[in-house]
């Protein structure tokens, strides 16, 4: 889908300033995250990719890469974190396949991207919309009777300009040993419309693909003691790819790219990282004998894992989702 054309942006007279900001930290990360998201589909990008052991058991079948690279975005070049996943995530009957699939990547799948486990827990994505330019170039902010549930992706470049948006992050479990802890996680990113792309005969044996994706802007909005993470990317862009197969099977790729590389693993109110910095120590007190690269490269390495499992959990949940829907939808004829 193309982008509107851009017009001046129009403030209601009691927008608060903190929406302001919103407003401005929307624009850099469209302006930065279409050139990036241009650059995660292009096939010839030079990347370093690395296979990912998740650790984890999952009922569909999966891969998952790592990767490092060197992207130049609005004129600098920053070393990127990539995760590259590939997941099998159901099957279509044949009677328009194509238009189910739109329907349900374009108009569902966030919105139907959470769950309740058995245990009670939470999982998934929910949401709380912040707020919107119209593409007649009115800002607003979003009311309170439409703050959980995000934009159907056909009204973005057609009603809305661009959506930003709130993902509070459920499956972002760490263990430590057998104690399993979800930690409180949240990203704020952006609707826009150079972000959509449905694509028929994408490549041989496909006959479909229907992809999303958004840009994060430089927000928190749980503060966290990450030192790359929620808020603390110079720019970031996540995508999901819905492939239709010809024999009507959907794998969904998705692809994850931040930059510029970590330089600090946690953040403690500005005190040096007790990882990278001890790292950076035993390369001075070695005088140079220990190289703090690998380790960094295993560190971040580490970083894609987690990722990766966050994003392979919600596409365990939507599956099911997704495959309850097929079921109502031909019951429903």
């Amino acid at each position: 889908m193309a982008s509107p054309q851009r017009l001046t942006d129009r403030f209601p007279t009691d927008f608060s300033q903190q929406n302001r900001i919103f407003v401005a930290k929307t624009n850099d990360a469209i302006a930065d995250g279409v050139q990036l998201e241009r650059w995660s589909r292009d096939p010839n990008r030079k990347i370093q990719k690395f296979p990912l052991n998740l650790d984890r058991e999952y009922l569909l079948p999966n891969k998952a890469w790592g990767y490092f690279s060197d992207v130049s975005i609005s004129g600098t070049t920053l070393t990127a974190l990539g995760v590259l996943q590939e997941v099998e995530f159901g099957k279509l009957p044949a009677r328009h396949a194509e238009e189910r699939l739109k329907d349900y990547v374009l108009g569902l799948f966030l919105n139907t991207s959470n769950w309740t486990y058995d245990d009670g827990a939470q999982g998934g994505f929910t949401f709380r919309q912040l707020v919107y330019k119209a593409t007649d170039g009115t800002i607003g902010a979003w009311t309170d009777d439409r703050l959980s549930t995000v934009q159907d992706y056909r009204l973005i470049g057609t009603k809305y300009a661009w959506s930003l948006f709130v993902i509070y992050l459920h499956d972002f479990v760490v263990k430590l040993g057998p104690v399993k802890h979800a930690l409180a996680e949240a990203v704020a990113v952006v609707q826009h419309p150079d972000f959509v792309h449905v694509v028929e005969n994408p490549k041989p044996g496909y006959k479909l693909e229907v992809a999303i994706g958004y840009p994060f802007i430089d927000f928190a909005p749980v503060p966290n003691f990450f030192g790359f993470g929620p808020g603390k990317f110079n720019w970031a862009v996540k995508t999901f790819s819905f492939l239709l197969r010809d024999n009507n099977e959907v794998v969904c790729n998705m692809d994850f790219v931040a930059g510029a590389r970590p330089k600090k693993v946690f953040d403690f109110y500005g005190l040096p990282d007790p990882v990278y910095g001890t790292a950076a120590a035993l390369h001075t007190l070695s005088l140079g004998l220990f190289n703090p690269q690998p380790f960094h490269d295993w560190m971040d390495g580490q970083m894609c894992v987690q990722h990766a499992r966050v994003h392979q959990a919600v596409m365990e949940g939507s599956a099911k989702v997704f495959a309850a829907w097929v079921k109502d939808s031909e019951v429903a004829g």
